[in-house]
Parts: C-alpha cells; structure tokens; sequence
C-alpha cells in the first residue's frame, strides 16, 4: 500500500475512533475531501464560466483563421493572455480527484481485506461474529448487492487478497489459515446462520465476451431480506449521481451549446462518456466493498451540491455586475 493511502487509512481510523461506525466514518472523511478541494472546484467553476463569456471572441477567431491552424493558435493565446483565461482549469479538479479515488479505492480495500481476515481467523478462535454495518447494509466489508451474502461463502478461496509487509493480519500465514478455515465444516455452521451457502444463493454463471463471472442470486424473499449483505442501492445511486454530477459539470457551469467543426466533431465521443462513466459507477460499486461504494456516492452527491451552490453564487454576482454596468454613469 502506497504513503497516500496508507494516509488516507490513518485519517479514516482516526474518525472511525470518534464515530465507531466505519459507514458514517467514510462519510465524514468524504464530507473533508469535499471540503479540501472546494477553493479547486470554484476556481474551477470561475475559469470555465469566464470561457464560457468569451466564447463569441473564440468562434470569430475559428471562423476568420479557419485555413490557417498556426495563426488561429496564436491567437487564441493572445486572447487567453488578455482575458486572464486558463483554459486548463476546468480539467484541475478531474486531474486531482482521478488519483484521489484511486487511493480511496486501495485504503478501503486494504481495510476491507484486513477487517475480513481478523473476523474470519476471530471466528475460528470461537469469538463472536461482530459486524460493521451502515443502514441497510449488514457488512460495509461486503459488496452492498443482493447477490453478496454477509461472510464470505463457504469455500471461497479469498484469491483477492494478499499479503501486506508489516501489518497484523495480512500475512501470508493468516491468509492460508483463512482459506483453510473456510472450506472447514466449522466454518459451514457458522456461514449456515448468514446465509452464506449454497442453500440460500443459486449460482448462474454468465459468459460476457471474453468474460465469464458468476452471479449469486437469493433463492427467496427471506433469503434476499436477511442473508443478502445489501439491496444494490448504493451502485444505482452511484450511478444516478454519476450521470447527475456530468450534467451539472456541463449545464451548470453556463456554457452554451457551440455548433462549430469541434463540437460536431466530438458530439459522439461527449455522448459515449456521458453514459461510460455512470455504468462504470455501477459496476465498481456493486463489484468493490461496500465502504467504497459509501464513498463513490457520497462524493458525488456532495459534489453536485456544491456544484448547484458554487454556480448559484456565481450568477448572482455576474447579475450584480451586470446592474452595477447598468447604473454607472
């Protein structure tokens, strides 16, 4: 595990020592990410919306050098220089919550893959089965999905996880132990009370392509409300607030629709990325723990917040100055 992640553990701990709920805790430490990257995201904000008013200048400087690439570049930094415009800004934010999801992503699996070890050699050992769950998931250490019991099933061979230099459970002789333990008949009487069998899951294998998974679905209604770990609300919300927060990013940030060369050009590959990004939401969050998922969504749904506050700020200024143009003398 990288120094950022193991950073962003440490800080997650350190909240998770105040709440005592790993669920709230991720939210807490995603409300401090947000809060982190505000100044980025309104400056953000205020470079694409100052693109957005010189757009006119843009399309007079494409429509007059459009034969001449070299010329028309020249210019368009000459008019960036005036207008004190950066047209990299608005990428800022995406460049930096990119690699910050991805360190997100490794700390909560180091920490899912670290919490199921110890409850799995715990339970071996005779102790009781403590879990952390988080509204309607019974185990934020477990995909929130209905097809994912509570522990693990019985004889899963835990191939995800390896050994971590340097920590308590993630040595290889742990791991091999919890292999060993859950294919034992000991393990099968414990998983047999959360549904963690055959008993309580069919399994439908489903070839995609290349790709080949299987899918684990409840055999009843019972089965679905006390032995699946979760509902699948978090990747739909994940997904909804995908498609919501890519939205915002364009309408929200005042540009107008552009019919030039460019924009034609790239409608197709706008409309690809615009549906990509949501279903990819889906898939990592019903696929990764459901700590990972908590953070996925509440990053989103905190961004478009503040998304829908930033722009409100900015209009009433830009109406402000606008009356004040008006009254001057």
């Amino acid at each position: 595990m990288n120094f950022i992640s193991s950073f962003f553990m440490d800080v997650l701990q350190l909240i998770y020592g105040i709440v005592g709920n790993y669920g709230w805790s991720v939210v807490l430490f995603t409300l401090l990410v947000r809060f982190v990257l505000l100044p980025l995201d309104i400056k953000s904000k205020k470079g694409m919306r100052a693109m957005n008013k010189v757009q006119p200048k843009i399309q007079a400087l494409q429509k007059k050098y459009a034969n001449d690439k070299e010329k028309l570049n020249m210019k368009m930094q000459e008019l960036y220089k005036k207008e004190k415009i950066n047209p990299m800004a608005g990428c800022l934010p995406m460049l930096i919550q990119l690699p910050v999801l991805w360190f997100m992503f490794s700390a909560m699996r180091y920490l899912a893959n670290e919490h199921t070890i110890e409850m799995i050699l715990n339970l071996r050992d005779g102790e009781e089965v403590v879990l952390q769950s988080w509204l309607w998931i019974k185990n934020v250490f477990q995909p929130d999905s209905f097809s994912a019991s509570i522990l693990p099933k019985v004889g899963s061979q835990l191939m995800e996880i390896g050994a971590v230099k340097g920590t308590t459970w993630l040595t290889a002789e742990n791991i091999e132990a919890a292999r060993v333990f859950l294919a034992s008949e000991q393990y099968a009487s414990i998983a047999a009370s959360y549904g963690a069998t055959a008993e309580n899951f069919m399994t439908i294998p489903i070839n995609l392509l290349l790709f080949q998974f299987h899918l684990n679905i409840p055999r009843s209604f019972y089965a679905l409300t006390h032995y699946a770990n979760g509902l699948f609300i978090l990747p739909v919300l994940a997904g909804v607030s995908q498609f919501l927060t890519s939205k915002l990013m364009n309408v929200g940030s005042g540009q107008q629709p552009q019919q030039n060369a460019q924009t034609e050009n790239n409608a197709m590959n706008s409309g690809f990325m615009k549906w990509f990004f949501p279903i990819f939401s889906i898939w990592i969050c019903a696929s990764s723990n459901s700590a990972f998922a908590i953070y996925w969504m509440a990053a989103n749904v905190i961004q478009i917040l503040q998304t829908i506050l930033v722009n409100i700020y900015f209009e009433r200024k830009d109406k402000q100055e606008a009356q004040k143009a008006m009254e001057a003398p």
